[in-house]
């Protein structure tokens, strides 16, 4: 396993990575409380190899060619790494505390990786010689190896998308409909999983064949990067820019290149604030296709589609997948009671879900019942810490004058639609910037448009603002524990 690794980037390059991989592969077999993450640790670690395997191939040198820095910061993350496997492999099922400080540390190496990855891909894909392969043998190979797939696979278990799958599909098959769709919804609603899902589908893929394209953008996009991604995800070698300007012109030459054939791009993860970014990618052409997703509606780039959180049935089959004991660890059969206790908890959030399930997998009912009783004095994120920071960020996106009008909305009884009168007059008595009506109807706009609030309206034309409850419970979390959102 080093031998390759060697070759191309030093026998301290190759050594950590065989350590790394025979921990991970070790650990794998021993400790199921990671599994999920040293699964994907592992996939990382493959791809790793099979492009250690391309760059020996082509004689290519990482002590030679690349940066020390670069080189360093590849070793350094593995040796910790090593380090860090070592420690999660002490971690016993009953530590809560250390299985969500080492799955959080263990998410971090594989995302470091996969970034370093992605970025030794690209200094290939600029220092491989055309006459050693042509671009179009390139694509081939990466293809094959899994190196530069367009698009990521989704989730193994995925439930409650098959009627929204249908109806996106729908959406971008179509010629005659919306160019641009926004999929939009709350934080860990399973945007991303629906998105990974279409590009998989067999009727998207025999529109579009190859000419799908996926790219995350992420809360602070680097346009520059973005830019190459899609050049080294074509398997083309990957243009030198030094200005946006060029990023740009360069942006515009592979859509329209890429455009003479039915092409779909997804932009997902797009945070707010990303606007001037997806303008850039706003080109009108007939066989153009983009899917945006994100937490806010952007209805100035395309058409919504808002994904609903899961109905009490999808709920629940979700939560027994990812609570389900691997073995009889549990002096009783968990009550089916006690589990919708639980699930009504997470609000149908596939996230939080999928969180507290693996959370409780594999330990005793009285544990179970504990944490009941523990939300039922404050809420889920009084415990889940990780959950509770996955959250957090989505708060953490708004400014400072909209934050503290959402806050607000914890004061109002739980599950009550609030008068948006009665807001507009809080408001104005609250805030010396807010001294019009029109500024506070503003700022309820802006809450809906970034899915933590929507509006609603009766018979009799009185307009309401309804919450989004779990971020309502995020609110009272930050209180409670004096963690301030900003």
């Amino acid at each position: 396993m080093a031998g390759v690794a060697e070759k191309v980037g030093g026998p301290a390059l190759g050594f950590q990575y065989t350590l790394l991989y025979d921990g991970v592969k070790e650990m794998m077999g021993k400790n199921i409380i990671f599994r999920s993450v040293l699964q994907d640790l592992k996939s990382t670690l493959d791809s790793l190899q099979l492009l250690f395997q391309e760059m020996d191939q082509h004689k290519y040198n990482l002590v030679d060619q690349c940066r020390p820095e670069e080189l360093e910061e590849l070793r350094s993350q593995m040796e910790k790494g090593v380090e860090l496997v070592h420690k999660c492999s002490n971690v016993r099922n009953w530590n809560l505390y250390k299985k969500y400080k080492y799955d959080n540390k263990l998410v971090q190496l594989n995302e470091s990786l996969q970034r370093l990855s992605n970025n030794l891909n690209g200094q290939v894909a600029r220092d491989v010689k055309v006459s050693m392969v042509s671009v179009k043998n390139i694509e081939t190979i990466l293809k094959m190896k899994g190196l530069a797939s367009a698009v990521p696979k989704p989730p193994s278990f995925i439930v409650g998308l098959d009627k929204p799958l249908k109806e996106v599909k729908v959406m971008v098959i179509n010629d005659e409909t919306y160019s641009t769709l926004v999929l939009n919804a709350p934080g860990g609603c399973g945007k991303t999983a629906l998105a990974k899902m279409l590009c998989h589908d067999v009727q998207v893929q025999d529109k579009f064949k190859d000419n799908i394209f996926f790219v995350t953008i992420s809360k602070k996009p680097n346009f520059d990067r973005i830019v190459e991604q899609l050049y080294q995800k074509k398997g083309s070698q990957v243009p030198t820019f030094h200005d946006d300007d060029i990023a740009v012109t360069l942006l515009q030459q592979f859509l329209q290149e890429q455009g003479k054939k039915p092409l779909l791009l997804v932009l997902d993860d797009v945070w707010p604030g990303s606007e001037s970014i997806l303008e850039k990618f706003d080109v009108q052409m007939r066989n153009y296709k983009i899917l945006i997703t994100s937490r806010s509606k952007f209805p100035n780039f395309g058409s919504p589609y808002s994904l609903e959180p899961l109905n009490d049935e999808n709920a629940m089959t979700l939560f027994r997948h990812y609570s389900a004991s691997t073995g009889d660890t549990s002096s009783y059969a968990i009550p089916d009671t006690l589990s919708r206790k639980i699930v009504e908890q997470c609000k149908g959030i596939p996230l939080a879900i999928k969180m507290v399930g693996r959370s409780l997998c594999n330990q005793p009912v009285e544990i179970w019942k504990k944490r009941v009783i523990e939300w039922s004095k404050g809420s889920i994120f009084d415990t889940e810490r990780e959950l509770f920071l996955c959250f957090k960020s989505s708060l953490d996106a708004l400014d400072t004058g909209l934050k503290e009008c959402f806050i607000d909305l914890g004061s109002f009884p739980e599950d009550q639609k609030i008068s948006v009168a009665a807001l507009v007059d809080m408001w104005i008595e609250l805030y010396d910037d807010l001294e019009d009506e029109s500024l506070c109807i503003g700022n309820i706009y802006e809450l809906t448009t970034q899915n933590l609030a929507s509006l609603v309206s009766t018979r009799y034309a009185c307009f309401y603002v309804s919450l989004c409850m779990i971020y309502i419970d995020l609110i009272m979390a930050c209180l409670c524990l004096h963690v301030s959102p900003t």
